[in-house]
């Protein structure tokens, strides 16, 4: 009695399992219009006592930045070995709300 609808029960899994899958023969989505950011190697120094991340200019991951600019607003990106690149301007920075590695 319990057998009789398991062909259909097996039937309907299978076809909505399948149904939920991404097609993978599927053209890629358009992306060109987004821009990425450059990161700027503008003499930026990131202190290597901490990890690798995102900080805004006014963590102290970030110790020096490029001279005679205000660097708290901006956004770095630290690295091994006290790496750094420059995002540029962001508002959470400019708001003292992050990003101090995250």
């Amino acid at each position: 009695m319990l057998l009789k609808p398991l062909p259909f029960l097996a039937l309907f899994l299978t076809l909505t399992h399948a149904a939920a899958l991404a097609n993978p023969f599927a053209e890629p989505d358009d992306i060109s219009e987004l821009d990425k950011r450059a990161c700027t190697y503008d003499g930026c120094k990131c202190s290597t006592s901490y990890s690798a991340g995102l900080y805004c200019g006014y963590c102290a991951a970030v110790i020096t930045c490029k001279n005679g600019k205000p660097c708290e607003d901006n956004v770095y990106q630290c690295g091994a070995g006290g790496k750094c690149c420059n995002y540029g301007v962001r508002n959470s920075c400019k708001h003292n709300q992050g990003p101090c590695g995250g």
